[in-house]
Order: structure tokens, then C-alpha cells, then sequence
């Protein structure tokens, strides 16, 4: 429900009340017509607007990227992510070009997660012990994109663990038995919550399987369920689905993807709404944090008011749309310069990461909500350019060429999935999205002269040999590879790793 002070809320049920009347008697207005006072600070010029909706965005564009995700996760029942707050969803199979909710997943990693809110109550992971080699890891960040929580095989093995995440202003008894280093202070009571788990065969039901029975060896949930249970883990399908709380406004349920389909004056609402959104801890400890959000205020960004754009006056609202596409803009740009170059890949790195730059903040959650992280789990290539520097098109066909002694140097393994220009894969007759080290291993793919060579391009080859190498891509159009190395060693690290180049054939 949107925030509105009782004098504008009276002043526009008057006007209603007058233009029905109006309309009885056959009479009419303007278009142009201000029914609502503008929530802008009316002395701001449009040049100012402009600057501040550019701060507005490079400040809060993570934050409304994990705003309107929660929304699909706990209040949009329409949406097949859709699992109450404080609940996690497990998915069962591997993503799909049919699934369009999330941007750029993983093709060989099972997902469960959801949205927590720890202003009542802690959460608590318990996880048995995972007694084969394969990749696991439980990961939880807040809404800046900061992720402050790690466990699972790279980070803490594979033996049972339980751990206890606590708000930043919670005070309670804790459970018998826990140490030090199970409980975890969040930096805000917002929270996403992320289990991975690696297959190690995609075309293998039984592998598929294996991995699901780790995932229901996870408990991830509000801690008061598990104690009343005995100090035990209560099932999922036991689980009460609670819909989320939280303020909206209509045009939520039409924005799914904010960097495809969120205009700029929606942006500003949902903005409005994370400034205003008690759970979503701002950082007390950032001074450039309060000077910004001060400065936003004559914008109308501020707590204790909604941001109604029935009262932006047109030369208000073309000043907020310049600012929010140049800053769409210079985001996108600060993530390329951000980027090491890896033999003409781009590689996303948290070495010279800082969480100040909301510029290159803002920038990753144009690629997908959740990045920048510190890549501790992972580091992530983007191949965008073929050999020569030209964008990848699904018109031309290319080839992809690794050495068998040269393989991305990782600890557990890699993936080499392939997106439309949007981040979402790309239907194919094969359904197949990706390539990873563990079909290598398991003897899938083709290898000649010691060499391995995937084939990019929109049809099949016609050669069968090579057939068991296709990366399907979209007919035409754009398209783009962004290689995950889960362990990463240094030269996945510093960008000092040859990565072979995508070669355009005829």
C-alpha cells in the first residue's frame, strides 16, 4: 500500500469526487490537468533532476533489483518462483530456456533459496553431511548485493553443519551448544539465501537424484519451527507458506526483470519503497550513504513519503528519464572498464572490488541481481567479442577451442553456458544450454588431438562427431557466453589466464 500523507489523500478523493461530478454534467479538462502536488522539490531546474535521478540510480539499483525480486518470491502468487517469505523453494530440475524469472542461472546447478526477513527472528541452516564429492555451497547476502556468508564444500567441507543468522538488532537466548563462530550477525534484516549443488551428469536421472537428496538434507528456516520440533530439522512440505507483507504498487507484477522492463518512473517508486522499507537496514556505518540519500530527499526520495508520479509534471518527468538512461549507461560502462581482461574475455572479479563504487554497484545489477559479490565461490567470464572483436551474432557460426593441458585452472569445476542478448538461454532442439568440466570428465564430449572444441552456431552440424560439442545459439541476434570456474585459482583470480578466443568459421 502506498505511502501518502491524509492532506494530499483527502485533496485527490475531493478531486474525484469533482470530476465525477464534472462528468454528469457532460463537462471535461485538460489532459494536462495536476491533480496530485509533485513530490519533486518544485525549485529543483531539470538539469538537477536529472543529476539526482542519476544518483538515485547508481545508489539504489541493487537494492530495487533485490526489492522487486522479493516481491516474485513472496508476494506475486502468480509467479511460479513464488514460496511465502521465510521459506525456501527447492528446484528440483535443471533451468531451462522455458524458465524466465531469473537471468543468467547456471545450467548444472540445482537451486533452493528464497527471501528471509530477520526482524523477528533468527534463521537457522542445518545441514547434514554431504558424503560424496560434489560441489555444495549455502551463501546469503543483503540487498546492497553484499554477500557476508559462506559455507559449503570450497569454503567449510562437507561435514554436517548448523549455523545461526541473527539480525543486527536481535537480542535473545540462543540454542544450547552453538560456538562462536555458528552464530552470524547480519548487516540487515533483508536477506536472500542461496543453495547451490553441482550435477555432475546432466543427462543422468540417477545423478539428478543424488543431488536432490542433499538439497532435502538442508535445513534453511526461521529458528522457532526447529526448536518446537525438538532441536530437529521440520520438512519442507511441513512448512507453513506465509505471503510477504510488503508495500507495492500496481505495476510490480509487470516488472519481473527490472533491467528489461522497469520504466524510470517506476524506478523511482520502487526506490521510494526501499528507503521506506523497514527490514532493508540501511548502513549505519557509511557517511556517503546518508549525504546520498540527504540529497535525494529534494527529489522526493526520502522516509516517511511515497513517490506519486501523478504529480510529476512532464518537463519533471523527461528530466528523470534522461538521467535514468545516461546513468543506465555509465553504469554499463563502468562494469566493462571494471572488467580484467582474460585474452579479450571480460572477467568478474572482486579483487579490486569496493562497495562505495555504486557506479560499478549499480552496473552489475544491470547483468543480474546478486553481482558484484566477493567471488569467493566463483569468478565469471563474459565472451561478448569473436577473435577479431566483433559481436556475437547467432547468424555467424564459431568455434571454441580449449587444450586439454590448459584447461581453466579451478578446484572443483567449470561451466560454459550460453544466453540471448537478455541473459536467458536459448531454446533448442537438444535442450541443451551449457558445457562443463564434468561432461569432459565423464567422456560426453568429443575430444581430437588432444584438443576439445565446442561449436556455437544455430544448427546442428552435420558431422555426428561434432554434434556431441553443439552450444546451440539463437537463429539471429546477439548472444553471449559467461563461463562460471567454481574454485578459481589465481589466473582466474587476476585475469592472468589465456582464455581461447572465440573464432569466427564460414
Amino acid at each position: 500500500m502506498p505511502i501518502i500523507n491524509n492532506s494530499h489523500g483527502r485533496a485527490r478523493l475531493s478531486w474525484r469526487r469533482c470530476l465525477g461530478l464534472i462528468a454528469g454534467l457532460g463537462l471535461s479538462f485538460s489532459a494536462h490537468a495536476q491533480t496530485t502536488a509533485s513530490p519533486i522539490d518544485p525549485t529543483l531546474p531539470p538539469d538537477e533532476i536529472r543529476q539526482l535521478t542519476k544518483e538515485a540510480f547508481f545508489w539504489g539499483m541493487q537494492q530495487v533489483g533485490f526489492y522487486e525480486l522479493r516481491y516474485q518470491f513472496t508476494q506475486n502468487e502468480r509467479n511460479p518462483a513464488f514460496r511465502g517469505v521465510n521459506r525456501v523453494q527447492h528446484n528440483r530440475q535443471l533451468f531451462t530456456a522455458k524458465e524466465r524469472f531469473a537471468t543468467t542461472p547456471n545450467a548444472s546447478t540445482l537451486y533452493s533459496g528464497g527471501s528471509f526477513d530477520l526482524t523477528k527472528e533468527p534463521l537457522l541452516i542445518d545441514a547434514q553431511a554431504v558424503t560424496e564429492d560434489r560441489y555444495w555451497s549455502i551463501q546469503a547476502a543483503d540487498q546492497y548485493a553484499h554477500w557476508y556468508f559462506f559455507v559449503g564444500s570450497p569454503f567449510t567441507g562437507n561435514g554436517a553443519q548448523r549455523y545461526l543468522i541473527v539480525g543486527p538488532d536481535w537480542q535473545g537466548k540462543l540454542p544450547e551448544g552453538l560456538r562462536a563462530t555458528q552464530v552470524i550477525r547480519a548487516p540487515s534484516n533483508a536477506m536472500s539465501l542461496t543453495l547451490r549443488l553441482a550435477v555432475k551428469d546432466v543427462n543422468s536421472a540417477e545423478d539428478l537424484a543424488a543431488a536432490g537428496k542433499i538439497m532435502d538434507g538442508v535445513f534453511m528456516a526461521p529458528l522457532s519451527p526447529w526448536e518446537k520440533n525438538g532441536g530437529k530439522p521440520v520438512p519442507l512440505e511441513q512448512q507453513p507458506v506465509v505471503k510477504g507483507n510488503y508495500r507495492t504498487f500496481p505495476r510490480m507484477a509487470e516488472i519481473p526483470d527490472v533491467t528489461k522492463t522497469m520504466p524510470p518512473l517506476d524506478f523511482m517508486q520502487l526506490t521510494s519503497l526501499v528507503i521506506n522499507d523497514p527490514a532493508m537496514t540501511k548502513r549505519k556505518d557509511s557517511l556517503k550513504e546518508a549525504q546520498t540519500l540527504q540529497r535525494l530527499t529534494r527529489l522526493g526520495l526520502r522516509e516517511g513519503s511515497f513517490f506519486d508520479p501523478a504529480g510529476v509534471t512532464p518537463e519533471q518527468k523527461k528530466a528523470i528519464e534522461t538521467g535514468f538512461y545516461e546513468a543506465r549507461k555509465e553504469a554499463r560502462r563502468a562494469v566493462d572498464s571494471g572488467l580484467l581482461d582474460m585474452n579479450g574475455w571480460k572477467l568478474q572479479t572482486s579483487l579490486f572490488y569496493s562497495e562505495n563504487d555504486y557506479v560499478l554497484r549499480a552496473g552489475a545489477a544491470e547483468i543480474a541481481w546478486g553481482s558484484p559479490v566477493p567471488f569467493e565461490s566463483h569468478t565469471i567470464g563474459f565472451g561478448l567479442v569473436d577473435s577479431k572483436g566483433e559481436t556475437l551474432d547467432g547468424s555467424h557460426n564459431y568455434t571454441l577451442t580449449f587444450d586439454l593441458n590448459d584447461l581453466p585452472p579451478v578446484t572443483d569445476f567449470w561451466e560454459m553456458p550460453l544466453y540471448d542478448d537478455y541473459g536467458y538461454f536459448v531454446d533448442n532442439p537438444i535442450n541443451r544450454y551449457s558445457v562443463t568440466s564434468y561432461q569432459l570428465k565423464n567422456g560426453d564430449l568429443l575430444v581430437e588431438n588432444n584438443k576439445l572444441t565446442l561449436y556455437l552456431q544455430h544448427d546442428r552440424p552435420k558431422d555426428p562427431k561434432k554434434a556431441r560439442n553443439w552450444l546451440p545459439t539463437p537463429r539471429e541476434g546477439q548472444f553471449r557466453l559467461a563461463p562460471r570456474f567454481y574454485g578459481p585459482t589465481s589466473p582466474l583470480i587476476d585475469g592472468s589466464y589465456a582464455m581461447p578466443k572465440i573464432v569466427r568459421v564460414k
